[in-house]
């Protein structure tokens, strides 16, 4: 996962040397060593006057994940072409993906050759943030893809005479804030003033011109919207109403004193449904396979090797998954497996936090030793001896990450606390330093009790499988008192609103160890088959059906049409909780005073 950085500053008019231009801001100085952490293969910096008013300051940290080789960020075309490209994404699919040339190249040459830099973003299918710098016409382009997953923050000053793009920030550089992915932005530095204008990715709505007004007070400018640049294949105009009796017969027609598993069983013999979780599974594997297998062949270890010159063998494992053992997680970890080389070991992360007894006290490390058999550590070991029933020729390395409360409590105040960053609620605080000690991934293996730490590059994680497939007890509350149609509602919102609630603040906190968050679930060609679904085709969270069944329905048939058990019937728990990082007293929409 690249660093991004650039910063566009206005030139003092006194100033006819080129001197100028190579000065560092003091967001720079503060964030350099979060964004450096994020690229571990090497990091660069450019200067270069942009325009007649203005300089510009590029930096980036690379972790080489396409290509036969390493590509150097800034990049840039030519002296003569002047155009400058900062990308933190991968290509994975479309007609820009490629097996020997690495992305940024890729993307370089498009853009530079391209008449509409917009339009060429539509062909890209994978996570990103980016920011372009483009000669021709003097404008800077960045933004995030549809879906949010990379991170990228933005700051204007107060005599707006500095412009701050950065992929992670610290919380002493006030008033930063994250660029929404709701289009992309472009500044013209034609201009004599700082102006931005945004592009937006669908038809604007109420949510999009709250956002707007939002982003505009924070800069303190007006924002231009202009056209939209794609038309929605989904028509978010439907209504879903009750269904009719023949849509859901075969759901009547089960006899639920049986047990979960024979339910299932029974669903699976429905041919409609059988052919929905095949569906499922063929556009799953296909996100899974891409986001396993692109990317050097390397462990981090073994990279850093081969990068000095050196010939290397590497069967060290450079696939991890942050393992809860529930539904998500498990079903990622069987189906990488078929996709990971037989003779490379798998890792499994699984985090668990010391219990809480005086949030006010330090506590010994005899005491926070005692016990970390949280929900999450049972449910994981579970579904680890379940993981060896179905693939016994994998090496499964189970990670024990188990947190006492001073180390908890010393990085969150020092550290992760920058990384949540412009983030600051009790959930983003929890969620947070869960994410950050498991994607460190370092612990003890079970059953032996030895320290490991990971050598993975790529973490798989499950992200978007709820707001998808309705996995939360809002869902089935939802649909209680509101009916089909508020539900379709809820989901088609929350999908929308992940890149806000979560996913920035994923990608800096998990990018953080060198490591790139990869989220099978949220896969373009994933996401929109699965909208093409009617609400009670995902799930089915009614009084008649528990919790552990109705929610999720559709992608707990996939767990057990992949031979997991008792997986494919584990309720939703979150994170924080099966942790045992967060305290259920407290109202997780409030500001931490942790942080």
């Amino acid at each position: 996962m690249c660093g991004i950085y650039c910063s566009v500053s206005r030139r003092d008019q006194n100033d006819v040397s080129k001197a100028g231009i190579d000065s560092k801001s003091t967001e720079w100085t503060k964030c350099k060593g979060a964004m450096n952490a994020r690229g571990p293969d090497g990091t660069s910096e450019l200067f270069r006057r942009l325009a007649k008013q203005w300089d510009g300051h590029f930096a980036a940290s690379i972790l080489w994940m396409q290509g036969s080789n390493p590509v150097m960020q800034p990049c840039t075309d030519s002296d003569v072409n002047g155009n400058v490209l900062l990308w933190n994404g991968d290509v994975f699919n479309g007609s820009l993906a490629s097996d020997t040339e690495c992305d940024t190249t890729t993307l370089l040459k498009r853009f530079s050759s391209s008449q509409n830099v917009v339009a060429t973003l539509l062909e890209v299918q994978g996570p990103y943030s980016f920011i372009y710098f483009n000669k021709s016409d003097n404008c800077l382009y960045f933004g995030r893809d549809s879906i949010g997953r990379h991170s990228l923050l933005i700051k204007l000053n107060e005599d707006k005479t500095l412009l701050t793009l950065c992929s992670v920030g610290n919380k002493n550089v006030k008033n930063m804030t994250e660029v929404p992915a709701i289009g992309i932005f472009v500044t013209n530095l034609n201009c004599e003033e700082f102006n931005l204008t945004c592009y937006p990715w669908k038809e604007p709505n109420l949510r999009f011109t709250d956002i707007i007004e939002d982003l505009e007070t924070s800069l303190n400018m007006d924002i231009d919207v202009k056209e939209t640049i794609v038309k929605p294949e989904i028509d978010n105009s439907i209504l879903y109403l009750d269904p009719e009796i023949k849509d859901v017969q075969y759901l009547k027609n089960i006899d639920y004193n049986q047990n979960f598993s024979q339910i299932m069983e029974q669903l699976l013999e429905n041919k409609e449904v059988y052919q929905r979780v095949e569906n499922i599974l063929r556009f799953l594997r296909s996100s899974v396979e891409v986001r396993v297998r692109k990317k050097p062949n390397y462990c981090r270890n073994c990279i850093s090797l081969y990068l000095n010159g050196e010939e290397v063998n590497c069967k060290h494992a450079k696939i991890g998954i942050l393992f809860s053992g529930g539904l998500d997680s498990a079903i990622l970890a069987v189906i990488a497996n078929q996709f990971v080389p037989e003779n490379e070991e798998i890792d499994l992360i699984n985090v668990a936090f010391e219990k809480i007894k005086n949030p006010n006290s330090n506590c010994t490390k005899e005491a926070a030793t005692i016990n970390y058999d949280v929900p999450d550590r049972k449910t994981g070991k579970q579904t680890f001896t379940e993981l060896e029933r179905i693939c016994p020729n994998r090496r499964w390395n189970f990670i024990q990450v188990n947190v006492m409360q001073v180390e908890l409590q010393n990085y969150r105040s020092n550290h992760i606390c920058n990384l949540v960053y412009p983030l600051r609620t009790v959930l983003d605080e929890s969620l947070g330093c869960a994410v950050w000690f498991a994607s460190k991934a370092k612990g003890v293996l079970m059953p032996t009790e030895i320290p490991y730490e990971s050598s993975c590059r790529i973490l798989l994680l499950g992200m978007g499988a709820d707001e998808l497939f309705g996995g939360y007890m809002r869902h089935r509350t939802t649909l209680k008192h509101k009916g089909w149609d508020m539900l379709a509602q809820e989901l088609r919102g929350e999908l929308e609103r992940i890149s806000e609630r979560n996913l920035g603040r994923d990608d800096r906190v998990v990018s953080d160890h060198g490591r790139q968050s990869r989220l099978p679930y949220l896969d373009e060609n994933f996401v929109k088959y699965v909208q093409t679904l009617k609400p009670w085709e995902r799930c089915y969270p009614t009084d008649q059906m528990p919790v552990g069944l109705g929610d999720k329905l559709l992608l707990r048939l996939v767990a057990r049409r992949i031979g997991l058990q008792s997986a494919a019937n584990f309720p939703k728990r979150a994170f924080q909780f099966g942790s045992r990082i967060a305290n259920s007293k407290e109202n997780a929409k409030d500001v931490s005073d942790r942080l």
